[in-house]
């Protein structure tokens, strides 16, 4: 039944190519935005799940409130 429905759509065999163009595109740009990380954020990121109540301010943390 599906088979049928699908091929009745014209240009259905376009859409498999798009999907793919625009997942490849997606993980290349998220690939090439971690390469360029700054390793200061790297090891801020991997901080954030311990830490409560710190707020980033330029290149370090400062607690919250402490203004």
């Amino acid at each position: 039944m599906y088979k049928d429905v699908l091929q009745s759509i014209a240009g259905v065999e376009q859409y498999p190519v798009v999907a793919l163009v625009l997942f490849l595109a997606a993980a290349v740009m998220i690939g090439i935005r971690v390469v360029r990380l700054r390793k200061e954020d790297i090891a801020f990121f991997s901080r954030l799940p311990l830490e409560d109540g710190t707020e980033r301010t330029g290149d370090h943390t400062e607690q919250a409130g402490s203004k």
